[in-house]
């Protein structure tokens, strides 16, 4: 039998999902607690639409360029950061779990990075978000949602990297 100190125990699959199931059951912190559940179910949506997004992207730019061929394998590669950066905080938390060093404060603190990363796709969205796909924004967020819509579409990688740098201090920091 493992010991339960082993950063893989035999009774889990793989170390991902190890981390996801130590993560919930090992944490007194609600605030982990519930970014485990909300990345699981996030990671699966984008994991579908990813998977459903390919075929299309593959159709759309068939017969293009060498441009186009390089922009379906960016798909890929983006979707896979997009999934490691939305699991980083669930996995760093279970392994310090599986090692005996995890401490309330660290768990709230990465579950809270992860929540700025989902936070920061959001805005991401909102800065990317076609001109002819814009709504008009409830009057109390309409300053800063109108801010957003008036930068560049260039802009929208920025929130996302800015949060997983996030992720990646506090996953240095938090003790």
């Amino acid at each position: 039998m493992a010991e339960p100190n082993d950063v893989v125990s035999k009774e889990s699959k793989s170390a991902l999902f190890g981390a996801f199931r130590r993560s919930f059951a090992g944490t007194d912190s609600r605030l982990l607690k519930s970014y485990v559940v909300v990345s699981a179910l996030l990671g699966a949506l984008v994991g579908v639409l990813l998977l459903l997004a390919i075929p299309v992207w593959v159709f759309n730019t068939a017969g293009g360029s060498e441009l186009a061929t390089f922009s379906r394998a960016f798909l890929v590669v983006a979707g896979v950061l997009l999934l490691v950066t939305l699991a980083a905080p669930v996995y760093s938390a279970g392994q310090r779990h599986a090692r005996g060093t995890a401490s309330a404060r660290a768990d709230a603190s990465l579950a809270l990075a992860g929540y700025v990363f989902v936070l920061s796709l959001y805005v991401s969205l909102l800065i990317s978000a076609p001109p002819g796909q814009r709504e008009t924004p409830p009057a109390l967020v309409a300053p800063a949602v109108e801010f957003l819509y008036s930068l560049p579409a260039t802009y929208a990688v920025a929130p996302p990297l800015l949060a997983a740098a996030l992720i990646l201090v506090v996953h240095r920091v938090a003790r």
